[in-house]
């Protein structure tokens, strides 16, 4: 076999397993997306963004739970959501953050430009019939 049949084949194989991680990656977050998603719909019903939205603004909630309903509505990127986040966001993103003790303000921040329309590219994976 000569050298340009192996790196042709290299360069498909890599393709191929960035491609396959990829996917694999995509459907992970959409499997922890729609578990939040389904822990916050049984507390506070409705569907998904309301109940995540919820979760958000209930003080009695951890803030690890708040965190990662946080964290959902990013990925979702529903600008409904964006009111719900904003207040929360303070534009001042500590050093280091503790996600059991504040809510973080670099997932807000995440937050905030998925649901203004920033670049998702995980979402066409797993985005579809969310509620």
């Amino acid at each position: 076999m000569n050298i340009k049949k192996i790196v042709l084949i290299g360069i498909v194989a890599i393709f191929i397993l960035g491609v396959l991680l990829f996917v694999i990656a995509g459907l992970w977050i959409g499997s922890d997306v729609r578990r939040y998603c389904k822990r916050a719909r049984l507390i506070y019903g409705g569907d998904c963004v309301y109940a995540l939205m919820e979760e958000v603004n209930d003080y009695s909630i951890p803030y690890r739970d708040r965190n990662h309903a946080i964290w959902a509505l990013g990925q979702i990127g529903d600008p409904k959501a964006l009111p719900y986040i904003t207040k929360f966001y303070t534009g001042r993103i500590p050093q280091t953050e503790n996600p059991d003790t504040a809510l973080s303000q670099r997932e807000l921040e995440k937050a905030v430009r998925l649901m203004q329309g920033g670049l998702n590219i995980s979402a066409i994976v797993w985005r579809h019939n969310i509620n």
